[in-house]
């Protein structure tokens, strides 16, 4: 299987530093709007240590990001699981589509959703050393742009997160709002 690797760089922009982002963008760039604003919508997993999350604030070079991603509402949206890999500072995704809840994903339980998201792996012969558990959920509005050269640039807003072992279904609304915006290049 052949790897999309690409280099990610993310920033963390207070309202007048996306002011300025989005000068440049528009003036210094060939970017154009490559999609419409969509909302997306992501469960993150982890083992039950937290190996991920410590992997990610010790630096270690080749870790994994687990996460189940839906895009708008999910009623015409199937849901993708991802396992994000970095391997120094480049990246790539490998994608799993979970079909066995794509029609009501938010109608389902976490633990529901976790069981059937394992299931659909195993039966794509992924397997995880670890008991995987649903440790946070993310909501965001995100703009997407693209050069002419193929570079992508997306800013992330309205952010909003939660735990997600204290939802009963993702429809639940116990999230914070993060006041940041993120843009990766």
């Amino acid at each position: 299987m052949s790897r999309d690797y690409r280099y990610e760089l993310k920033f963390v922009l207070d309202n007048a530093r996306l002011s300025d982002a989005m000068q440049w963008l528009y003036n210094k760039t060939t970017a154009t709007e490559r999609y419409n604003k969509r909302k997306v919508s992501s469960i993150y997993f982890d083992d039950v240590g937290f190996s991920s999350v410590r992997d990610n604030l010790a630096g270690i070079p080749h870790r994994n990001k687990l996460r189940l991603r839906w895009y708008g509402d999910q009623e015409n949206s199937l849901p993708i699981f991802e396992v994000k890999t970095k391997e120094g500072r480049l990246g790539y995704k490998t994608n799993f589509p979970i079909k066995s809840i794509e029609s009501n994903l938010l109608e389902l339980n976490i633990d529901t959703i976790t069981s059937k998201c394992i299931k659909e792996l195993t039966n794509h012969n992924i397997f995880f050393d670890e008991h995987l558990v649903p440790t946070l959920q993310v909501n965001y509005e995100r703009e997407y742009y693209e050069t002419h050269d193929d570079i992508r640039i997306t800013i992330d807003q309205e952010i909003q997160f939660s735990d997600a072992q204290l939802h009963v279904t993702p429809n639940e609304n116990n999230s914070f709002s993060y006041p940041f915006k993120v843009m990766e290049v």
